[in-house]
């Protein structure tokens, strides 16, 4: 009998206890949401004391985000089709050129070069001094290739390559000392990737003067040269062989 009350005091306590807690959680329940719609109203009064403040200012910040976004994509595509314009030149100028069309590839490589085509002028103008030296004009490719390798706006590693060209062209009439004037740059640069190449040719002229120690002297050099060309190597064998 005392269990069944025990257990009916217990049943009707958590009862009891269940329901405060009900209504507690209801009570709170208000309470949070009473709060909650303060709050928003409090968040949107700032926000409108805000807006009104810096709307305009936030517009401006969109609007120029916006207006750059824009210009950048533009100047991007810009660029892009600039270079494409200018690669397409520059392809057209060699193809006329492998077709045996010469006057008109020069035609066009002077259009790469006198609208200021950027990298591709440098290549143009080289391409212009082969035309004019194996098919048109010798002399004036030859000031052309000295135009290139003096001046100091053109890479060096295309100076460089102008500077090999024209000493080819002429360590057949040039003296020993004019060549390694024109040559020295590179023929005194270890690094240079025309090195070897250079002081072959030094060495060449040397035999046609007859200065054959000292061309052996260069020759024995490039053959410990690691950077020297196995073909160039063969062939300084070949020379000193009947040295």
């Amino acid at each position: 009998m005392i269990t069944a009350e025990i257990t009916l005091y217990k049943k009707n306590k958590n009862k009891l206890e269940s329901k405060k807690m009900k209504k507690k959680n209801e009570e709170f329940t208000l309470q949070d949401a009473f709060i909650r719609e303060v709050d928003e109203d409090l968040k949107n009064e700032s926000m409108k004391k805000l807006w009104d403040k810096y709307g305009l200012f936030v517009i401006i910040v969109v609007i120029a985000s916006l207006t750059l976004a824009v210009s950048y994509e533009s100047l991007k595509a810009w660029y892009i089709q600039r270079a494409e314009n200018r690669a397409d030149a520059y392809a057209a100028a060699l193809s006329l050129q492998g077709q045996a069309r010469f006057a008109e590839s020069e035609e066009a490589l002077d259009m790469v070069i006198n609208e200021d085509f950027g990298s591709f002028v440098e290549l143009a103008k080289m391409q212009k001094a082969n035309i004019l030296l194996e098919q048109d004009d010798p002399q004036a490719g030859l000031e052309l290739l000295e135009k290139i390798a003096q001046d100091k706006n053109v890479s060096s590693q295309l100076r460089d390559t102008a500077l090999i060209k024209l000493a080819s062209y002429r360590q057949d009439s040039a003296s020993f000392e004019e060549m390694s004037e024109l040559l020295q740059s590179i023929a005194e640069n270890g690094k240079n990737a025309w090195n070897a190449v250079a002081k072959d040719m030094l060495a060449t002229v040397l035999l046609r003067d007859g200065k054959t120690e000292e061309a052996k002297e260069i020759y024995n050099s490039l053959l410990k040269n690691p950077d020297a060309s196995d073909d160039l190597k063969n062939r300084i064998r070949d020379i000193l062989s009947v040295l």
